[in-house]
């Protein structure tokens, strides 16, 4: 099962307010990086003494090394050290909002199986003056760095990076798994990619076309730390899902959320931060249902135009609508889909 959640930025007391985590966020970040550059700066534990080995002194400063340790103690895959961090340090002020009280409390597994088999849903932290869902901490790490790697240090597009972020978006990360195309992780995995190219800044920012301070440099053969890393220089209202509202793969998906009456703020949005990146990362209308052009088949034709024909594209397409068919039918008989559970365990036990 993919490690996709959700949150819910929607259900909460009216006069909610959290204190502002931003120096506990900062300084576990900050901290894990000086790890980080400790895992980078030693020598790699397979290697023997030098003098036994007979070969020449080791390269310090190697840039795959020192990506592989902030990958190491920053993102983890599953459910990455921050958004853990942030879940459950007793200092961190969170408010958290059970399944059974969400706004998808009446997904059924069929239609949300990771949210509604696992019953995560990420908590609510504020950063300075936003509040965000534990789980886009995962998305900037992680899946920031899948964006960095689409984009091959930049020899590629970003173009290549926002196409593999809706991709995924609509399939393992949210719109198969949880029924929720959010627009808010896309923003989190977009300043993911900042962040990973800060590390060493060897290309301007993507985001301003700036040149940045590196966080990292190299000092008489070690790396060093050059820029203290802060959260505030990447959240903004595009992270909160109650602003940047989610789409829904299904118009009775939608249904059900906006039975709980969500109020959706897309006037907040940071519209002039993104510039030519808002129309794919910032959602103006609210919450809806996944258009056409969002499809999973859709976006992997532009991802790979050449890889596909048009009889693999409709096969994932008849496969997608057989899938979504088959949820419908568990709906309506719950009774047939639980009796389909038992024979599949009784097979399995034989």
């Amino acid at each position: 099962m993919s490690h996709a959640a959700e949150v819910d930025q929607f259900t909460r007391p009216q006069n909610l307010i959290l204190d502002d985590s931003t120096a506990l966020l900062d300084a576990e970040v900050n901290q894990r990086i000086n790890r980080a550059l400790i895992r980078a700066n030693r020598n790699p534990p397979h290697l023997k003494p030098r003098k036994v080995q007979r070969v020449p002194k080791q390269t310090h400063c190697s840039v795959p090394r020192l990506y592989d340790s902030f990958r190491a103690l920053l993102a983890r895959p599953i459910v990455g050290q921050i958004e853990s961090f942030a879940e459950d340090n007793l200092d961190v002020n969170r408010h958290t909002t059970l399944l059974s009280d969400s706004v998808y409390r009446h997904f059924t597994w069929p239609q949300s199986p990771s949210l509604v088999l696992t019953e995560r849903v990420a908590s609510i932290v504020r950063v300075g003056d936003f509040e965000v869902g534990t789980d886009k901490f995962g998305h900037f790490f992680t899946e920031g760095y899948s964006y960095f790697r689409e984009t091959d240090d930049f020899l590629n597009p970003v173009n290549d990076a926002l196409l593999f972020g809706e991709w995924t978006e609509s399939v393992y990360f949210g719109a198969q798994t949880t029924g929720v195309y959010s627009y808010a992780d896309l923003v989190a995995n977009f300043n993911g990619l900042r962040f990973w190219n800060r590390i060493l800044a060897v290309q301007p920012d993507p985001l301003t076309e700036r040149v940045v301070e590196p966080y990292i440099r190299c000092e008489n053969d070690d790396w060093v730390v050059n820029m203290t890393f802060h959260w505030v220089d990447y959240i903004d209202n595009g992270w909160n899902e109650s602003v940047n509202c989610s789409l829904f793969r299904t118009l009775n998906l939608l249904g059900q959320v906006l039975s709980e009456a969500p109020h959706c703020h897309p006037e907040q949005l940071p519209w002039r931060r993104y510039g030519i990146y808002g129309s794919r990362l910032l959602n103006q209308h609210g919450l809806g249902v996944m258009p056409e052009y969002l499809q999973p088949e859709v976006l992997l034709r532009q991802m790979s135009p050449d890889e596909y024909t048009s009889e693999s594209i409709e096969w994932i397409r008849s496969f997608r609508e057989d899938l979504e068919f088959w949820r419908l039918k568990q709906d309506e008989d719950p009774g047939s889909n639980r009796s389909s559970i038992r024979d599949k365990a009784s097979l399995n036990d034989e």
